[in-house]
Protein backbone atom coordinates (compact mmCIF):
# COMPACT_ATOMS: atom_id res chain seq x y z
CA UNK A 1 0.00 0.00 0.00
CA UNK A 2 1.32 3.97 -0.66
CA UNK A 3 2.24 5.79 2.22
CA UNK A 4 -0.26 8.35 1.43
CA UNK A 5 -2.96 5.80 1.35
CA UNK A 6 -1.34 4.44 4.72
CA UNK A 7 -2.00 7.59 6.44
CA UNK A 8 -5.67 7.89 5.02
CA UNK A 9 -6.30 4.99 6.34
CA UNK A 10 -4.75 5.81 10.06
CA UNK A 11 -6.87 9.00 9.70
CA UNK A 12 -10.47 7.46 9.04
CA UNK A 13 -9.63 4.90 11.69
CA UNK A 14 -8.91 7.35 14.29
CA UNK A 15 -12.10 9.26 13.02
CA UNK A 16 -14.12 6.21 13.44
CA UNK A 17 -13.09 5.36 17.02
CA UNK A 18 -14.32 8.79 17.54
CA UNK A 19 -17.51 8.15 16.81
CA UNK A 20 -19.79 7.27 19.27
CA UNK A 21 -20.82 3.46 19.18
CA UNK A 22 -24.42 4.37 18.70
CA UNK A 23 -23.62 5.09 15.28
CA UNK A 24 -22.00 1.14 14.25
CA UNK A 25 -25.25 -0.50 16.61
CA UNK A 26 -27.45 -3.05 14.27
CA UNK A 27 -31.09 -1.85 14.65
CA UNK A 28 -32.56 -4.74 16.45
CA UNK A 29 -36.29 -6.35 15.78
CA UNK A 30 -36.97 -6.51 19.34
CA UNK A 31 -35.09 -4.84 22.60
CA UNK A 32 -36.05 -5.67 26.03
CA UNK A 33 -34.78 -3.08 28.64
CA UNK A 34 -35.71 -2.94 32.70
CA UNK A 35 -35.52 -6.36 33.84
CA UNK A 36 -33.72 -9.01 35.42
CA UNK A 37 -31.60 -11.33 33.12
CA UNK A 38 -30.11 -14.06 34.41
CA UNK A 39 -27.93 -15.17 31.60
CA UNK A 40 -26.95 -18.63 32.56
CA UNK A 41 -23.01 -17.81 30.66
CA UNK A 42 -19.77 -19.07 31.83
CA UNK A 43 -19.72 -16.92 34.60
CA UNK A 44 -23.75 -16.62 35.08
CA UNK A 45 -24.01 -13.41 34.60
CA UNK A 46 -27.03 -11.14 35.55
CA UNK A 47 -28.25 -8.52 33.14
CA UNK A 48 -30.67 -6.03 32.50
CA UNK A 49 -31.70 -5.69 28.91
CA UNK A 50 -30.96 -7.81 25.58
CA UNK A 51 -31.47 -7.03 21.82
CA UNK A 52 -32.63 -9.67 19.39
CA UNK A 53 -32.24 -9.73 15.57
CA UNK A 54 -33.16 -12.35 13.30
CA UNK A 55 -34.25 -14.51 16.14
CA UNK A 56 -31.03 -14.28 17.70
CA UNK A 57 -29.19 -12.36 20.69
CA UNK A 58 -27.42 -9.17 19.50
CA UNK A 59 -26.36 -7.97 22.42
CA UNK A 60 -26.73 -8.81 25.99
CA UNK A 61 -26.25 -5.86 29.15
CA UNK A 62 -27.70 -2.86 30.24
CA UNK A 63 -30.06 -0.23 29.13
CA UNK A 64 -27.86 1.90 27.21
CA UNK A 65 -26.22 -0.76 25.55
CA UNK A 66 -29.60 -2.38 24.14
CA UNK A 67 -31.32 0.93 23.37
CA UNK A 68 -28.49 2.03 20.95
CA UNK A 69 -29.87 -1.35 19.00
CA UNK A 70 -33.41 0.75 18.91
CA UNK A 71 -34.20 1.78 15.14
CA UNK A 72 -37.32 3.14 13.36
CA UNK A 73 -38.73 -0.12 13.16
CA UNK A 74 -37.54 -1.71 16.63
CA UNK A 75 -40.49 -2.79 19.06
CA UNK A 76 -39.11 -2.03 22.62
CA UNK A 77 -40.38 -4.20 25.54
CA UNK A 78 -40.49 -2.86 28.98
CA UNK A 79 -39.80 -5.48 31.36
CA UNK A 80 -40.58 -3.54 34.12
CA UNK A 81 -38.70 -5.60 36.48
CA UNK A 82 -40.09 -8.62 35.40
CA UNK A 83 -37.23 -11.46 35.49
CA UNK A 84 -35.46 -13.21 32.29
CA UNK A 85 -34.28 -16.88 32.18
CA UNK A 86 -33.14 -18.80 29.43
CA UNK A 87 -35.52 -21.20 27.63
CA UNK A 88 -35.74 -24.48 29.77
CA UNK A 89 -35.04 -28.04 28.57
CA UNK A 90 -36.75 -31.21 29.48
CA UNK A 91 -34.15 -33.58 28.98
CA UNK A 92 -36.44 -36.24 29.47
CA UNK A 93 -39.89 -36.38 28.60
CA UNK A 94 -42.70 -38.65 26.67
CA UNK A 95 -44.24 -35.89 24.30
CA UNK A 96 -47.45 -36.78 23.46
CA UNK A 97 -49.18 -34.46 25.66
CA UNK A 98 -52.45 -34.69 23.14
CA UNK A 99 -53.25 -38.20 23.96
CA UNK A 100 -52.41 -38.06 28.00
CA UNK A 101 -53.94 -34.63 28.36
CA UNK A 102 -56.52 -33.50 26.17
CA UNK A 103 -57.37 -36.61 24.23
CA UNK A 104 -57.39 -39.42 27.27
CA UNK A 105 -57.18 -43.05 24.88
CA UNK A 106 -56.90 -44.15 28.83
CA UNK A 107 -58.48 -42.94 31.55
CA UNK A 108 -56.81 -41.80 34.55
CA UNK A 109 -57.33 -42.82 38.03
CA UNK A 110 -55.28 -39.83 39.45
CA UNK A 111 -57.31 -36.75 39.35
CA UNK A 112 -53.91 -34.54 38.84
CA UNK A 113 -50.43 -36.08 37.27
CA UNK A 114 -48.11 -36.24 40.01
CA UNK A 115 -50.94 -37.05 42.56
CA UNK A 116 -51.03 -40.57 43.80
CA UNK A 117 -54.95 -41.65 43.71
CA UNK A 118 -56.10 -44.06 47.08
CA UNK A 119 -57.88 -46.75 46.84
CA UNK A 120 -61.40 -45.27 47.55
CA UNK A 121 -60.25 -43.12 44.16
CA UNK A 122 -59.48 -45.97 42.25
CA UNK A 123 -62.39 -47.83 43.61
CA UNK A 124 -64.94 -44.92 42.40
CA UNK A 125 -63.23 -44.61 39.29
CA UNK A 126 -63.52 -48.00 38.88
CA UNK A 127 -67.12 -48.20 39.40
CA UNK A 128 -68.11 -44.95 37.57
CA UNK A 129 -66.41 -46.09 34.47
CA UNK A 130 -68.06 -49.06 34.35
CA UNK A 131 -71.54 -47.00 34.67
CA UNK A 132 -70.68 -44.89 31.99
CA UNK A 133 -68.48 -46.66 29.53
CA UNK A 134 -65.37 -44.76 29.85
CA UNK A 135 -62.17 -47.08 29.52
CA UNK A 136 -64.26 -50.34 28.04
CA UNK A 137 -63.39 -51.91 25.36
CA UNK A 138 -65.61 -53.45 22.42
CA UNK A 139 -66.03 -56.78 22.47
CA UNK A 140 -68.07 -59.40 23.76
CA UNK A 141 -69.32 -59.67 27.23
CA UNK A 142 -67.91 -59.60 29.87
CA UNK A 143 -66.05 -56.28 28.59
CA UNK A 144 -62.86 -55.45 29.97
CA UNK A 145 -62.02 -52.10 31.46
CA UNK A 146 -58.29 -50.44 31.24
CA UNK A 147 -56.95 -47.88 33.32
CA UNK A 148 -54.07 -46.67 33.93
CA UNK A 149 -52.16 -44.50 37.02
CA UNK A 150 -52.10 -46.76 40.39
CA UNK A 151 -49.41 -46.58 43.18
CA UNK A 152 -49.52 -48.84 45.60
CA UNK A 153 -47.53 -47.21 47.71
CA UNK A 154 -48.75 -44.80 49.45
CA UNK A 155 -51.42 -47.21 50.34
CA UNK A 156 -52.16 -48.90 53.65
CA UNK A 157 -51.43 -51.99 53.28
CA UNK A 158 -48.68 -50.43 50.48
CA UNK A 159 -49.57 -53.39 48.41
CA UNK A 160 -51.79 -53.96 45.04
CA UNK A 161 -54.49 -56.93 46.06
CA UNK A 162 -56.72 -57.82 43.42
CA UNK A 163 -59.65 -58.20 45.74
CA UNK A 164 -59.53 -54.10 45.85
CA UNK A 165 -60.94 -54.00 42.51
CA UNK A 166 -63.29 -57.43 43.01
CA UNK A 167 -65.40 -55.55 45.49
CA UNK A 168 -66.41 -53.20 42.58
CA UNK A 169 -65.82 -55.31 39.74
CA UNK A 170 -66.75 -59.09 40.42
CA UNK A 171 -68.05 -59.83 37.37
CA UNK A 172 -65.75 -58.11 34.33
CA UNK A 173 -62.05 -57.93 33.91
CA UNK A 174 -59.88 -54.96 34.79
CA UNK A 175 -56.41 -54.10 34.08
CA UNK A 176 -55.03 -51.21 35.27
CA UNK A 177 -51.86 -49.66 34.05
CA UNK A 178 -49.11 -48.47 37.04
CA UNK A 179 -48.72 -44.94 37.02
CA UNK A 180 -45.08 -46.19 35.51
CA UNK A 181 -43.39 -49.94 34.49
CA UNK A 182 -45.90 -52.42 35.34
CA UNK A 183 -49.73 -53.29 36.06
CA UNK A 184 -52.07 -55.06 38.00
CA UNK A 185 -55.77 -57.52 37.09
CA UNK A 186 -58.43 -58.21 39.34
CA UNK A 187 -59.36 -62.07 39.88
CA UNK A 188 -62.10 -62.30 36.95
CA UNK A 189 -59.05 -61.07 34.33
CA UNK A 190 -56.86 -63.44 36.01
CA UNK A 191 -59.19 -66.51 35.78
CA UNK A 192 -59.86 -65.30 31.87
CA UNK A 193 -56.47 -65.63 31.12
CA UNK A 194 -55.88 -68.70 33.16
CA UNK A 195 -53.22 -67.56 35.12
CA UNK A 196 -52.95 -69.34 38.78
CA UNK A 197 -49.91 -69.72 41.37
CA UNK A 198 -48.36 -72.05 38.58
CA UNK A 199 -48.50 -69.67 35.74
CA UNK A 200 -44.46 -68.98 35.10
CA UNK A 201 -43.37 -65.53 34.96
CA UNK A 202 -43.47 -64.10 31.76
CA UNK A 203 -40.16 -62.88 29.46
CA UNK A 204 -38.56 -59.63 31.37
CA UNK A 205 -41.60 -59.75 33.75
CA UNK A 206 -42.82 -61.35 36.98
CA UNK A 207 -46.13 -62.32 38.60
CA UNK A 208 -46.18 -61.20 42.00
CA UNK A 209 -47.54 -63.83 44.42
CA UNK A 210 -48.35 -63.04 48.51
CA UNK A 211 -47.73 -65.50 51.67
CA UNK A 212 -49.20 -68.42 50.04
CA UNK A 213 -47.92 -68.04 46.72
CA UNK A 214 -50.71 -67.09 45.38
CA UNK A 215 -50.33 -64.54 42.48
CA UNK A 216 -52.01 -61.02 43.66
CA UNK A 217 -52.64 -59.63 40.49
CA UNK A 218 -49.80 -57.61 40.21
CA UNK A 219 -47.20 -57.98 37.38
CA UNK A 220 -43.37 -55.99 37.56
CA UNK A 221 -42.43 -54.81 34.39
CA UNK A 222 -44.69 -57.14 31.91
CA UNK A 223 -47.85 -58.35 32.13
CA UNK A 224 -48.36 -62.26 31.34
CA UNK A 225 -48.45 -62.60 27.26
CA UNK A 226 -52.02 -64.90 27.55
CA UNK A 227 -53.97 -61.84 29.40
CA UNK A 228 -52.67 -59.06 27.11
CA UNK A 229 -53.84 -60.87 24.16
CA UNK A 230 -57.58 -61.07 25.08
CA UNK A 231 -57.91 -57.30 25.81
CA UNK A 232 -59.26 -55.53 22.96
CA UNK A 233 -57.07 -53.35 21.11
CA UNK A 234 -57.76 -49.50 20.82
CA UNK A 235 -57.94 -48.41 17.47
CA UNK A 236 -54.60 -47.08 15.69
CA UNK A 237 -54.19 -43.19 15.98
CA UNK A 238 -55.05 -41.68 12.23
CA UNK A 239 -52.25 -39.58 11.35
CA UNK A 240 -54.63 -36.42 11.71
CA UNK A 241 -54.81 -37.26 15.04
CA UNK A 242 -51.62 -37.86 16.18
CA UNK A 243 -50.83 -34.64 14.37
CA UNK A 244 -53.44 -32.47 16.26
CA UNK A 245 -52.42 -34.16 19.68
CA UNK A 246 -48.57 -33.00 19.30
CA UNK A 247 -49.26 -29.59 17.84
CA UNK A 248 -52.20 -28.69 20.45
CA UNK A 249 -50.60 -30.54 23.27
CA UNK A 250 -46.90 -28.75 23.01
CA UNK A 251 -49.15 -25.84 23.65
CA UNK A 252 -49.17 -26.48 27.01
CA UNK A 253 -45.17 -27.33 27.13
CA UNK A 254 -44.37 -23.59 26.04
CA UNK A 255 -47.39 -22.01 28.38
CA UNK A 256 -45.31 -23.86 30.91
CA UNK A 257 -41.98 -22.27 29.85
CA UNK A 258 -40.52 -24.74 28.06
CA UNK A 259 -38.58 -24.23 24.54
CA UNK A 260 -36.84 -27.62 23.97
CA UNK A 261 -38.13 -31.19 24.63
CA UNK A 262 -35.59 -33.89 24.67
CA UNK A 263 -38.06 -37.02 23.19
CA UNK A 264 -37.69 -40.11 25.48
CA UNK A 265 -39.64 -42.63 23.91
CA UNK A 266 -37.72 -45.75 22.70
CA UNK A 267 -40.59 -46.40 20.38
CA UNK A 268 -40.34 -43.32 18.09
CA UNK A 269 -40.21 -45.01 14.42
CA UNK A 270 -39.61 -43.63 11.05
CA UNK A 271 -43.20 -42.53 10.51
CA UNK A 272 -43.22 -40.15 13.95
CA UNK A 273 -39.86 -38.17 12.37
CA UNK A 274 -41.07 -37.36 9.17
CA UNK A 275 -44.66 -36.48 10.64
CA UNK A 276 -42.95 -33.81 12.89
CA UNK A 277 -40.69 -33.21 10.17
CA UNK A 278 -43.78 -31.92 7.99
CA UNK A 279 -45.50 -30.47 10.92
CA UNK A 280 -42.36 -28.14 11.04
CA UNK A 281 -41.77 -27.81 7.35
CA UNK A 282 -45.84 -26.12 7.70
CA UNK A 283 -45.06 -23.99 10.49
CA UNK A 284 -47.37 -25.93 13.19
CA UNK A 285 -45.12 -27.31 15.18
CA UNK A 286 -43.14 -24.48 17.36
CA UNK A 287 -41.46 -26.01 20.59
CA UNK A 288 -37.89 -27.49 19.40
CA UNK A 289 -37.48 -31.34 20.13
CA UNK A 290 -34.81 -33.56 20.40
CA UNK A 291 -36.05 -36.79 19.33
CA UNK A 292 -34.47 -40.00 20.62
CA UNK A 293 -35.99 -42.93 18.14
CA UNK A 294 -36.02 -46.72 17.89
CA UNK A 295 -32.26 -48.31 17.05
CA UNK A 296 -34.81 -48.87 13.58
CA UNK A 297 -35.51 -45.77 12.97
CA UNK A 298 -31.77 -45.14 12.83
CA UNK A 299 -30.71 -47.51 10.94
CA UNK A 300 -33.35 -46.28 8.23
CA UNK A 301 -32.52 -42.80 8.66
CA UNK A 302 -28.84 -43.48 8.25
CA UNK A 303 -27.45 -40.86 9.97
CA UNK A 304 -28.54 -37.67 12.53
CA UNK A 305 -31.09 -34.79 11.64
CA UNK A 306 -30.87 -31.65 12.77
CA UNK A 307 -33.48 -29.37 10.77
CA UNK A 308 -33.08 -25.99 11.29
CA UNK A 309 -31.83 -26.16 14.56
CA UNK A 310 -36.16 -27.13 15.16
CA UNK A 311 -35.75 -31.36 15.25
CA UNK A 312 -32.75 -32.53 16.39
CA UNK A 313 -32.77 -36.50 15.68
CA UNK A 314 -29.51 -37.97 16.87
CA UNK A 315 -30.15 -40.41 19.65
CA UNK A 316 -31.38 -43.72 20.12
CA UNK A 317 -33.72 -44.42 23.33
CA UNK A 318 -33.26 -48.34 25.14
CA UNK A 319 -34.14 -49.69 27.84
CA UNK A 320 -31.96 -51.33 30.10
CA UNK A 321 -34.82 -51.75 33.08
CA UNK A 322 -37.46 -51.03 34.72
CA UNK A 323 -38.79 -49.37 37.83
CA UNK A 324 -38.08 -48.79 41.11
CA UNK A 325 -41.21 -48.31 42.19
CA UNK A 326 -42.64 -51.40 40.77
CA UNK A 327 -39.41 -53.16 41.80
CA UNK A 328 -38.31 -53.54 38.18
CA UNK A 329 -35.11 -51.82 38.43
CA UNK A 330 -31.84 -54.30 38.26
CA UNK A 331 -29.84 -54.42 41.11
CA UNK A 332 -26.66 -56.23 42.04
CA UNK A 333 -27.83 -56.78 45.34
CA UNK A 334 -31.75 -58.44 46.08
CA UNK A 335 -34.11 -55.73 47.09
CA UNK A 336 -34.57 -54.95 50.61
CA UNK A 337 -38.46 -55.38 50.79
CA UNK A 338 -38.66 -58.48 47.95
CA UNK A 339 -36.13 -60.97 48.96
CA UNK A 340 -34.01 -62.86 46.11
CA UNK A 341 -35.37 -60.61 43.70
CA UNK A 342 -32.70 -58.37 41.89
CA UNK A 343 -35.10 -57.05 38.75
CA UNK A 344 -34.22 -58.37 35.16
CA UNK A 345 -32.00 -56.44 32.91
CA UNK A 346 -34.14 -56.13 29.37
CA UNK A 347 -30.87 -56.42 27.36
CA UNK A 348 -27.52 -58.03 27.92
CA UNK A 349 -24.26 -56.25 27.83
CA UNK A 350 -23.49 -57.96 25.00
CA UNK A 351 -26.64 -56.78 22.64
CA UNK A 352 -26.12 -53.41 24.53
CA UNK A 353 -22.62 -52.92 23.40
CA UNK A 354 -23.01 -54.08 19.69
CA UNK A 355 -25.98 -51.87 19.19
CA UNK A 356 -23.87 -49.13 20.67
CA UNK A 357 -21.10 -49.63 18.30
CA UNK A 358 -23.26 -50.00 15.05
CA UNK A 359 -24.96 -46.47 15.63
CA UNK A 360 -21.57 -44.54 16.94
CA UNK A 361 -20.58 -46.18 13.23
CA UNK A 362 -23.15 -43.97 11.31
CA UNK A 363 -23.51 -41.01 13.77
CA UNK A 364 -25.69 -41.86 16.59
CA UNK A 365 -25.00 -41.99 20.58
CA UNK A 366 -27.53 -43.60 22.93
CA UNK A 367 -29.15 -43.00 26.16
CA UNK A 368 -30.26 -45.74 28.06
CA UNK A 369 -32.88 -46.03 30.91
CA UNK A 370 -31.10 -47.09 33.87
CA UNK A 371 -32.69 -47.02 37.59
CA UNK A 372 -30.76 -49.73 39.23
CA UNK A 373 -27.21 -49.94 39.71
CA UNK A 374 -26.84 -53.31 37.64
CA UNK A 375 -28.42 -51.42 35.18
CA UNK A 376 -26.44 -48.47 35.39
CA UNK A 377 -23.04 -50.81 35.49
CA UNK A 378 -24.37 -52.54 32.24
CA UNK A 379 -24.55 -49.47 30.73
CA UNK A 380 -21.28 -47.85 31.20
CA UNK A 381 -19.44 -50.98 30.11
CA UNK A 382 -21.20 -50.70 26.85
CA UNK A 383 -20.60 -47.74 26.28
CA UNK A 384 -16.71 -47.97 27.10
CA UNK A 385 -16.67 -51.17 25.22
CA UNK A 386 -18.36 -49.03 22.25
CA UNK A 387 -15.82 -46.09 22.62
CA UNK A 388 -12.75 -48.21 22.69
CA UNK A 389 -14.05 -50.14 19.68
CA UNK A 390 -14.63 -47.28 17.89
CA UNK A 391 -12.05 -44.84 19.08
CA UNK A 392 -14.33 -42.43 19.60
CA UNK A 393 -13.85 -40.02 22.34
CA UNK A 394 -16.74 -40.04 25.16
CA UNK A 395 -17.14 -36.04 25.32
CA UNK A 396 -17.62 -35.54 21.77
CA UNK A 397 -20.50 -38.64 21.73
CA UNK A 398 -22.28 -37.69 25.00
CA UNK A 399 -24.02 -41.30 25.66
CA UNK A 400 -26.46 -40.36 28.83
CA UNK A 401 -27.89 -42.46 31.37
CA UNK A 402 -31.73 -41.79 31.44
CA UNK A 403 -32.41 -41.46 34.96
CA UNK A 404 -29.13 -42.63 36.41
CA UNK A 405 -30.83 -43.27 39.70
CA UNK A 406 -28.69 -45.78 41.59
CA UNK A 407 -24.83 -45.85 40.98
CA UNK A 408 -22.19 -47.71 43.05
CA UNK A 409 -19.01 -45.83 44.40
CA UNK A 410 -17.22 -47.78 42.13
CA UNK A 411 -19.10 -46.80 39.05
CA UNK A 412 -19.26 -43.31 40.06
CA UNK A 413 -16.05 -41.85 38.63
CA UNK A 414 -16.70 -43.63 35.27
CA UNK A 415 -19.88 -41.44 34.31
CA UNK A 416 -17.35 -38.54 33.91
CA UNK A 417 -13.84 -40.32 32.95
CA UNK A 418 -16.56 -41.76 29.47
CA UNK A 419 -18.20 -38.50 29.18
CA UNK A 420 -21.26 -40.10 29.81
CA UNK A 421 -24.79 -37.36 30.64
CA UNK A 422 -26.72 -37.71 33.49
CA UNK A 423 -30.17 -37.39 32.35
CA UNK A 424 -32.04 -36.77 35.71
CA UNK A 425 -35.63 -36.60 37.20
CA UNK A 426 -35.85 -34.34 40.63
CA UNK A 427 -39.46 -34.67 40.68
CA UNK A 428 -38.90 -38.39 41.00
CA UNK A 429 -36.91 -38.30 43.81
CA UNK A 430 -40.04 -36.74 46.01
CA UNK A 431 -42.51 -39.17 44.26
CA UNK A 432 -39.79 -41.90 45.26
CA UNK A 433 -39.11 -41.12 49.10
CA UNK A 434 -42.52 -42.70 49.92
CA UNK A 435 -40.72 -46.08 49.46
CA UNK A 436 -37.14 -45.67 48.15
CA UNK A 437 -35.41 -46.91 51.18
CA UNK A 438 -37.65 -49.69 52.03
CA UNK A 439 -36.35 -51.14 48.17
CA UNK A 440 -33.04 -50.28 48.44
CA UNK A 441 -31.97 -50.17 52.70
CA UNK A 442 -29.91 -47.76 54.08
CA UNK A 443 -26.34 -48.44 52.09
CA UNK A 444 -27.79 -48.24 48.66
CA UNK A 445 -29.73 -44.89 49.36
CA UNK A 446 -25.89 -43.67 49.12
CA UNK A 447 -25.72 -44.09 45.98
CA UNK A 448 -29.40 -42.93 44.66
CA UNK A 449 -30.98 -39.76 43.46
CA UNK A 450 -27.33 -38.06 43.88
CA UNK A 451 -27.37 -35.38 41.78
CA UNK A 452 -24.88 -33.08 43.47
CA UNK A 453 -22.30 -35.68 44.01
CA UNK A 454 -22.46 -36.18 40.38
CA UNK A 455 -21.81 -32.52 39.58
CA UNK A 456 -18.87 -32.49 42.16
CA UNK A 457 -17.55 -35.41 39.97
CA UNK A 458 -17.36 -33.51 37.31
CA UNK A 459 -20.45 -34.99 35.88
CA UNK A 460 -23.12 -32.82 33.39
CA UNK A 461 -26.63 -33.66 34.83
CA UNK A 462 -29.31 -32.33 33.12
CA UNK A 463 -32.80 -32.44 33.89
CA UNK A 464 -36.54 -33.59 33.11
CA UNK A 465 -39.72 -34.77 34.11
CA UNK A 466 -40.50 -38.04 32.19
CA UNK A 467 -43.66 -37.03 31.98
CA UNK A 468 -46.34 -38.62 31.40
CA UNK A 469 -45.00 -40.42 34.91
CA UNK A 470 -44.70 -36.60 36.44
CA UNK A 471 -45.98 -33.49 35.72
CA UNK A 472 -44.10 -31.71 32.90
CA UNK A 473 -44.05 -27.79 34.68
CA UNK A 474 -40.26 -27.38 34.49
CA UNK A 475 -40.72 -25.04 37.88
CA UNK A 476 -42.08 -28.08 39.58
CA UNK A 477 -38.65 -29.77 38.73
CA UNK A 478 -36.38 -26.78 39.68
CA UNK A 479 -38.27 -26.50 43.04
CA UNK A 480 -37.87 -29.92 43.84
CA UNK A 481 -34.03 -29.80 42.58
CA UNK A 482 -33.80 -27.28 45.30
CA UNK A 483 -35.17 -28.22 48.09
CA UNK A 484 -35.54 -32.57 47.48
CA UNK A 485 -39.07 -31.49 49.14
CA UNK A 486 -42.53 -32.34 47.39
CA UNK A 487 -45.06 -29.18 46.50
CA UNK A 488 -46.43 -29.54 49.79
CA UNK A 489 -43.05 -28.53 51.69
CA UNK A 490 -42.31 -32.13 52.76
CA UNK A 491 -40.46 -33.45 54.60
CA UNK A 492 -39.54 -30.65 56.94
CA UNK A 493 -35.61 -29.34 55.40
CA UNK A 494 -35.51 -31.51 52.42
CA UNK A 495 -35.03 -35.45 51.50
CA UNK A 496 -31.05 -36.40 52.23
CA UNK A 497 -31.00 -32.33 51.78
CA UNK A 498 -27.11 -32.81 51.24
CA UNK A 499 -27.69 -33.57 47.64
CA UNK A 500 -29.72 -30.80 46.65
CA UNK A 501 -28.90 -28.31 44.10
CA UNK A 502 -27.80 -24.57 44.54
CA UNK A 503 -30.79 -22.65 42.67
CA UNK A 504 -27.74 -21.72 39.84
CA UNK A 505 -27.27 -25.34 39.73
CA UNK A 506 -30.61 -26.07 38.82
CA UNK A 507 -30.77 -23.62 36.47
CA UNK A 508 -27.99 -24.53 34.50
CA UNK A 509 -29.28 -28.20 34.35
CA UNK A 510 -32.67 -27.20 32.97
CA UNK A 511 -30.85 -24.83 30.24
CA UNK A 512 -27.24 -25.06 29.19
CA UNK A 513 -26.77 -28.72 30.17
CA UNK A 514 -30.04 -29.84 28.18
CA UNK A 515 -28.03 -27.68 24.94
CA UNK A 516 -24.97 -29.52 25.82
CA UNK A 517 -26.85 -33.16 25.85
CA UNK A 518 -27.94 -32.47 22.70
CA UNK A 519 -24.69 -30.75 21.04
CA UNK A 520 -26.19 -28.06 20.84
CA UNK A 521 -24.80 -25.50 23.51
CA UNK A 522 -23.45 -23.07 20.55
CA UNK A 523 -26.58 -22.12 19.78
CA UNK A 524 -28.99 -23.07 22.96
CA UNK A 525 -28.69 -22.76 26.78
CA UNK A 526 -28.03 -19.57 27.91
CA UNK A 527 -28.53 -15.58 26.74
CA UNK A 528 -25.71 -14.49 24.89
CA UNK A 529 -24.84 -12.59 21.82
CA UNK A 530 -25.07 -15.46 18.95
CA UNK A 531 -27.44 -17.75 20.08
CA UNK A 532 -31.22 -18.27 19.00
CA UNK A 533 -33.23 -16.21 21.56
CA UNK A 534 -35.31 -18.48 23.37
CA UNK A 535 -36.05 -17.32 26.73
CA UNK A 536 -38.88 -17.25 29.49
CA UNK A 537 -39.89 -14.13 31.12
CA UNK A 538 -41.74 -14.97 34.64
CA UNK A 539 -43.37 -12.04 37.23
CA UNK A 540 -40.89 -13.15 40.39
CA UNK A 541 -36.96 -13.55 40.96
CA UNK A 542 -35.94 -17.23 40.69
CA UNK A 543 -33.04 -16.56 42.90
CA UNK A 544 -34.83 -14.83 45.75
CA UNK A 545 -37.95 -15.60 46.04
CA UNK A 546 -38.65 -18.26 48.85
CA UNK A 547 -37.30 -21.67 47.71
CA UNK A 548 -40.74 -23.25 49.08
CA UNK A 549 -42.27 -20.60 46.15
CA UNK A 550 -40.43 -21.90 42.77
CA UNK A 551 -42.83 -24.01 41.57
CA UNK A 552 -45.79 -21.39 41.75
CA UNK A 553 -44.18 -19.64 38.91
CA UNK A 554 -45.92 -19.05 36.37
CA UNK A 555 -44.62 -17.76 32.73
CA UNK A 556 -45.89 -14.31 31.61
CA UNK A 557 -44.43 -14.90 28.32
CA UNK A 558 -42.13 -17.72 26.47
CA UNK A 559 -40.18 -16.78 23.43
CA UNK A 560 -38.54 -18.67 20.76
CA UNK A 561 -36.09 -17.80 18.26
CA UNK A 562 -37.14 -14.19 18.92
CA UNK A 563 -40.54 -15.16 18.31
CA UNK A 564 -43.70 -15.12 21.03
CA UNK A 565 -45.15 -18.05 21.41
CA UNK A 566 -46.60 -18.03 24.87
CA UNK A 567 -48.23 -14.81 26.75
CA UNK A 568 -50.21 -14.88 29.62
CA UNK A 569 -53.65 -13.87 29.01
CA UNK A 570 -54.32 -10.60 30.89
CA UNK A 571 -56.57 -10.52 33.34
CA UNK A 572 -59.85 -8.58 33.64
CA UNK A 573 -62.41 -7.62 35.68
Amino acid sequence: MPISNKVGAGLLSILLAALPASVFAQDADTVYVNGTVYTVNEVFGKSSAFAVKDGSFIYVGDNAGAREHIGPLTFVVDLDGKTVVPGLHDAHIHIRFGERELYPRIPDIRATIGEWASVERMQEVVTRSLASGAGMRPGPEPRWLVLRGWMSDVWEPPVWQRELIDAVAPDNPVYIIRYTHGSAANSKALELAGITRDTPDPEGGHIKKDENGEPTGEFVERAPPQLLELIPPLPPMTDYELSRNLVEGTQLALAAGLTTLHGASSGTSYDDVMRELKLYEVGLLRVRINQMVHADTARRMGGPLNYENKLFVQSVKILLDGALGSRGAHFLEEYADYPDFHGEPRSSEDQTTATAIELLRIGFNMRIHTIGDAANRIALNAFEAALKQTGKNGHDVRFALEHAQVITPEDLPRLAELGVIASMQPLHATEDMHFAEARLGSERMKGAYIWKTLLENDVVVATGTDYSVSPYNPFYTLHAAVTRQDRQNNPPGGWFPEEALTREEALYAATMAGAYAMHAEDVLGSIEVGKLADFVVIPMDYMTIPAEDIWKIEPDMTVIGGKVVYAKPIETD
